[in-house]
């Protein structure tokens, strides 16, 4: 890092510590608001591959980028989420019991059953209002997803809480979590992006081979057994598309709006 980087983020991680102690909540209101953000875009671009472009030339679809998501999402984050995670941090932190151990083992625990369940239910019933949906269809959202989706966030965010309260400093910890759901959005970027690309080598692949079976099935002399390599040849690669598809699909779904709430709206 260049001498000049390096006093300027010193700066700035000193400039956040003096506001985060001076001004907590607002500051992790900022923070909050900010992280969400990134993850949006994040999660509609590299992810889902939606496209900025043709949003910014005021095209429509299922594939342009919607900044209104990315507004709703960050009004939860910093307005609705970052309060409440801030004070149950707060009196989370207020657990103080007999040794470590005990005191850990509980803080995570009730960080995994009563905060978590709270804000996977919080999220998409606030997005829900926020997009103007009835409260019946808001129910059955959040009734289809809440279970599933609280299992996924336990599983990572388990395990991360563990290393949240034994390592980092109780003002740092909101930050610490989201970070984490932010290394989890790149990472599904990077993994979507790689299986698009498999993707597309295994059309290409499936083009060929269609080509290359009706070669053999319109020759007037073939050696035996030529015709089922070729339509073998043809159904391993359509097999091979629908595998890759299957998990585009999935990995675009587990981008959306949702996905980004689990990511980034834990304590």
């Amino acid at each position: 890092m260049s001498t000049t980087a390096r006093p300027f983020f010193a700066r700035l991680w000193s400039s956040y510590t003096t506001a985060l102690r001076e001004r907590p909540l607002r500051t992790k209101m900022i923070q909050s608001g900010v992280l969400f953000i990134t993850a949006d875009l994040v999660a509609q671009i590299g992810i889902e591959g939606r496209s900025m472009r043709k949003a910014i030339m005021g095209e429509e679809g299922e594939e342009i980028y919607d900044p209104l998501r990315t507004a709703r999402i960050t009004t939860y984050g910093s307005i609705i989420f970052a309060p409440l995670a801030h004070t149950w941090l707060s009196q989370l932190e207020k657990v103080n019991l007999s040794n470590k151990v005990t005191t850990l083992a509980t803080k995570v625990t009730l960080d995994c059953l009563v905060w978590s369940p709270c804000v996977t239910f919080m999220f998409p019933t606030s997005l829900g209002l926020l997009e103007g949906k009835s409260i019946e269809e808001v129910r059955q959202k959040v009734a289809m997803g809440w279970f599933p989706t609280w299992q996924k966030a336990v599983c990572v965010f388990g395990p991360t809480q563990i290393l949240n309260f034994t390592l980092i400093p109780p003002q740092h910890r909101l930050l610490a979590v989201q970070s984490v759901g932010m290394c989890w959005n790149t990472f599904l970027s990077w993994q979507n992006n790689k299986n698009n690309k498999i993707l597309a080598q295994a059309t290409a692949h499936l083009v060929e081979a269609r080509v290359h079976a009706a070669e053999v099935e319109g020759e007037k002399t073939h050696k035996e057994g030529e015709v089922e390599e070729a339509e073998r040849d043809v159904e391993e690669a359509r097999e091979a598309v629908r595998k890759a598809q299957e998990k585009k699909d999935k990995m675009k779904k587990e981008g959306g709006a949702l996905g980004v709430g689990t990511r980034m709206g834990w304590s």
